[in-house]
């Protein structure tokens, strides 16, 4: 069996000023830096300690690996093909002004975000793409690994685990959620199956 926690990174301030960040380069705000901690106490409670800790290259997720790496004194693995998506001149505005410059396309993206594509931005299926060639060696290799991934890759990593297809309507919610870690365990025919959904609040809920 194998178990891989997804976890999403600690906020910035874009996250407080409900800015897209998609691929840019964000430090963690105090709050962020704060919200790591519980996280990490999270993980600890997996039924097996990571062996390996997985994430881009975008400083909101490599600061939030970086510390959970430290807690388990492993050495945190940064592959481009785990960056977020790149959301293209979208990047930097408010929820907000996205809506108020582009209505008929803010309602659909809000509604169906898989069939927008922001200009100059990343398509989701070529994220996809790239995802389960970041995962297909550390699948195999590993029994207990940890992804961290900003929405919405780490929607996007959840659809690759579980074969689902993705749910990004949270993704691009106009409240930001907090960090949360999603658990799954593999199945006897090889799928993954979400058992957990950890708040950072410490608390979780199993998955139906």
């Amino acid at each position: 069996m194998t178990i891989v926690a997804v976890v999403r990174p600690g906020w910035t301030d874009f996250d407080e000023q409900h800015r897209l960040i998609g691929a840019l380069e964000l430090p963690l705000n105090p709050r962020g830096v704060s919200q790591v901690t519980p996280l990490i106490e999270q993980l600890r409670r997996l039924s097996a300690p990571p062996e390996a800790v997985l994430c881009g290259m975008a400083q909101p997720a490599t600061c939030t690996a970086d510390a959970i790496a430290a807690a388990f004194d492993l050495t945190t693995r940064k592959s481009e093909e785990l960056s977020n998506l790149n959301q293209g001149l979208w990047q930097g505005s408010t929820i907000e002004d996205i809506g108020r410059r582009m209505p008929r396309v803010f309602n659909q993206w809000q509604e169906a975000p898989e069939t927008i594509c922001p200009p100059e931005g990343e398509p989701w299926e070529d994220a996809v793409d790239r995802v389960r060639r970041a995962l297909k060696k550390p699948l195999r290799k590993f029994d207990s690994l940890v992804i961290v991934a900003s929405e919405p890759l780490a929607s996007l990593v959840s659809s690759v685990l579980t074969g689902e297809p993705p749910d990004l309507t949270s993704a691009f919610s106009e409240e930001p959620g907090n960090p949360i870690a999603e658990v799954f365990e593999s199945s006897r025919d090889g799928d993954f199956v979400r058992v957990e959904r950890k708040q950072n609040d410490g608390g979780f809920s199993i998955a139906d």
